[in-house]
């Protein structure tokens, strides 16, 4: 697996190539907690180069001073990544669903579609904040900070706080009717904002499937998918 360092702002991010062809790209973006790790290693599914983002703070990329970690920050260094690999689709976990929302409603001209599903910091705090449970979390983000840190790629303990992020409906629901396509494929109880893309014209929803990137490749390229190999 290749892997080539971004700036973004300040800090250095790891962007991972999983698979080169040439072709319709796709961009993985992980879970809160998670990292590049987190994918199945078989993208062959995807017709095209398949990348994957560690965030600020995860994986091999570099944690951001202060610990000052939130959705629209993780939006930046995907949208640095999206600069180095150019338009592209995504397909997104947890906080990486909604940081692919964010960046496909922002970026529609180099956003061809994004597949969303579910996974840690879906939800954050949801529409409306609770201000004890941010105090909790921050203590014990700020107690887990000062433990020495147990491995070179150890998640921040910080971006515990993008969990007490707000999510308002109206907001996500603005970046949906900017994107050019979002399709829902969760499973559970989803989250208020993922309950109100519902009604964006532009949004679809299809079953979950356990193979993130084959479901990926189901929505965007079924025909690819659909070719068999010819019979010698």
């Amino acid at each position: 697996m290749n892997t080539r360092r971004i700036r973004a702002g300040r800090h250095e991010l790891v962007l991972h190539t999983l698979q080169e062809k040439s072709g319709d790209a796709l961009l993985l973006l992980h879970a809160l907690w998670g990292s590049n790790r987190d994918w199945s290693t078989d993208a062959s599914p995807w017709p095209g180069p398949v990348f994957a983002l560690d965030f600020s703070g995860h994986g091999e990329s570099q944690w951001v001073k202060g610990g000052g970690y939130y959705p629209e920050l993780f939006a930046a260094d995907a949208d640095a990544a999206l600069s180095e690999i150019g338009a592209c689709h995504l397909l997104g976990a947890g906080i990486g669903a909604y940081v692919a929302l964010l960046l496909a409603g922002a970026r529609p001209d180099d956003v061809r579609g994004a597949v969303l599903t579910a996974g840690r910091g879906l939800a954050g705090q949801g529409p409306v904040p609770d201000f004890d449970d941010m105090v909790r979390r921050s203590d014990g983000a700020l107690e887990a900070f000062a433990a020495p840190r147990d491995a070179p790629t150890a998640t921040d303990p910080m971006v515990a706080m993008v969990e007490t992020d707000v999510r308002p409906l109206d907001y996500a629901c603005a970046f949906g009717r900017r994107a050019r396509r979002i399709v829902l494929a969760g499973s559970g109880e989803p989250a208020a904002w993922w309950k109100a893309l519902r009604e964006v014209p532009a949004v679809t929803e299809v079953a979950a499937s356990g193979d993130a990137v084959r479901s990926a490749a189901t929505v965007f390229h079924p025909a690819t998918l659909s070719t068999k190999p010819a019979q010698g």
